[in-house]
């Protein structure tokens, strides 16, 4: 009856284990599946085509998952050897891209290998945007509390200061100038302050 008892609590230990492993597995590989690759994540593809444009986006996709050197970069591209160096060397030095220097035993030049830095780049975004967070700031604070005049030409707009000491003429054209409501652009700033503010929340 003992060893019944304790055969069984065995059986039944193995199967707890059995199914907490497939269980452990089964996470694992349903987060691996919902995790974004960078070259499909929005955000990253922003902050590469904010830093490089369109083309240096492209360059970055060739990079994931692997080191590649600018020469094989170049072939898979089919663009200029030069190009893709100074497009990488701009994504370097946002810090988007790293690479590794190794020498080449025959020619012995330098090869470089390059990589892309996701994790490097968003952190990039981010103190990006907090300095753009500060600057929009600082502008709303001037358009709500500084009193502007045009001359309705199309000119720039002018605070009263720069108004008077112009005896209320366009500085340009030399028209009239009159008072210039500027509460459009408060409440376009004022949008773009809160969807920032929601983006650094978020990301």
């Amino acid at each position: 009856m003992v060893k019944k008892i304790t055969k069984g609590k065995k059986v039944s230990k193995g199967k707890k284990i059995s199914k907490g492993k497939k269980a452990v597995e089964k996470r694992v590989k349903k987060k691996k599946e919902t995790r974004q690759k960078p070259s499909d994540d929005p955000v990253l593809r922003e902050i590469l085509t904010r830093v490089a444009g369109e083309r240096g986006y492209e360059v970055a996709k060739v990079l994931v998952d692997e080191e590649v050197t600018d020469d094989e970069v170049a072939k898979r591209m089919g663009m200029r050897v030069n190009l893709v160096r100074k497009i990488l060397y701009d994504l370097y030095e946002n810090r988007v891209v790293s690479y590794r220097r190794v020498r080449d035993e025959h020619s012995g030049w330098y090869v470089y290998y390059w990589r892309i830095e996701p994790e490097r780049a968003r952190e990039y975004f981010d103190n990006n945007k907090r300095l753009l967070l500060q600057k929009l700031e600082d502008r709303l604070e001037t358009e709500r509390d500084t009193m502007f005049f045009n001359c309705g030409n199309g000119d720039p707009k002018v605070s009263f200061e720069l108004a008077a000491e112009n005896d209320f003429k366009c500085p340009r054209c030399g028209s009239k100038l009159g008072p210039y409501d500027n509460s459009s652009v408060i409440m376009a700033l004022e949008r773009q302050i809160e969807s920032l503010r929601q983006r650094l929340v978020e990301s």
